[in-house]
């Protein structure tokens, strides 16, 4: 296998890495495999070369011989033999030429998902037939079998129908989950995070079935995980706001379960270097409202920068404050602040006022 640079010719180790745009040539014998950026992953047969670009959207150019593109998400643009071709599924191409049995032109087959072959004319999508592109152009021509330099390297394509599998697992778990097969559907999300740990959609569907089982701490775990791996995705399927409402839900459970606890919470000590920081009281012209708690949020951020100082949580403490409505008409009583104090085992509750005359 060599990678090839400009002029040169340089030797291709497994683990090389490289941007850019380059070549790959694997010679008689060998074979060589590239996982893009974007987790695409090519396949070089031998006696195959291609060039690479490395941009924010990969491009694959078959020079001699053949490629196997599977594409990670979306389409993956490819082009050979004065072709454009775009294909979201497994895809196999091989040129044949001089020495070839099949007449010449460009023979290829998806095995999942679709291609589109741009031609001088027009365009044809393709799935799962083989087809041949001749060399002067024109429409592709279906194929009523498949061609023998089209047959399977099984030595090849190892790591291409692993990738496959995996994705068939996950869209019967999908499928399951949709159908209201939430177990089932579990069972097969787990095997598939468990083969591969890094697919995104795995959370997000765990999420949503331990939702419909009512396991709502559960739920959260996943959904959270999900907003860290993928957070556009995220934001797109409105999964921020599910997990700020169970994070409210949850919230209110533990003031609730607090609250009903008082009498035992009272008789515990509390924990050492706690501090409770309370939204300030507006003393001043009302339009200013919002600062009362924006003050105390960079008295917590402050705070919290001090070792050994454990600042309870701000949303906490304002809903334990609201449920056992101690800010009624904005004045809060020192007897109400030991209570809320008490109930959130602070050592310490700062408090304090703020005023702009209008």
């Amino acid at each position: 296998m060599d990678r090839l640079q400009g002029q040169q010719s340089l030797p291709l180790k497994p683990g090389d890495t490289f941007d850019g745009i380059f070549g790959v040539r694997a010679s008689a014998g060998s074979q060589a495999q590239l996982l893009l950026e974007d987790g695409s992953l090519l396949t070089v047969p031998q006696g195959s070369e291609v060039s690479v670009s490395m941009a924010s959207q990969p491009q694959v150019k078959l020079l001699a011989g053949g490629v196997n593109v599977l594409p990670a998400k979306g389409y993956l643009t490819l082009a050979a033999m004065g072709l454009g071709l775009k294909t979201n599924g497994y895809l196999r191409l091989r040129q044949c030429g001089d020495g070839c049995k099949e007449p010449p032109g460009l023979y290829g087959k998806t095995l999942s998902g679709e291609v589109i072959v741009e031609y001088a004319g027009g365009r044809s999508v393709l799935r799962n037939k083989p087809f041949r592109a001749a060399l002067g152009g024109g429409r592709p021509l279906i194929l009523a079998r498949d061609a023998d330099l089209l047959a399977e390297d099984s030595h090849l394509d190892v790591a291409a129908r692993a990738k496959l599998a995996l994705a068939e697992d996950l869209k019967q778990g999908m499928e399951a989950f949709k159908s209201g097969q939430f177990e089932k559907s579990r069972v097969l999300l787990l095997a598939v995070r468990e083969k591969s740990p890094t697919e995104k959609m795995v959370p997000y569907y765990l999420g949503l079935i331990a939702l419909e089982l009512k396991e709502n701490d559960v739920a959260l775990q996943h959904l959270q995980q999900y907003t860290r791996d993928d957070p556009d995705a995220a934001r797109e399927r409105g999964v921020n706001q599910l997990v700020t409402l169970l994070l409210t839900n949850q919230l209110q459970d533990e003031v609730k379960q607090a609250i009903q606890q008082e009498s035992q919470l009272a008789s515990d000590k509390p924990e050492p270097g706690s501090i409770a920081v309370q939204a300030f009281t507006n003393r001043g012209d009302p339009a200013y409202a919002a600062l009362a708690k924006g003050i105390a949020a960079m008295v917590i951020t402050d705070l919290s920068k001090v070792p050994g100082l454990k600042v309870l949580e701000r949303q906490k403490v304002q809903k334990l404050m609201d449920e056992i409505s101690l800010n009624q008409s904005g004045l809060v009583s020192q007897d109400s602040l030991v209570k809320a104090g008490r109930l959130m085992r602070a050592e310490k509750v700062v408090i304090g006022s703020f005023g702009v005359q209008p």
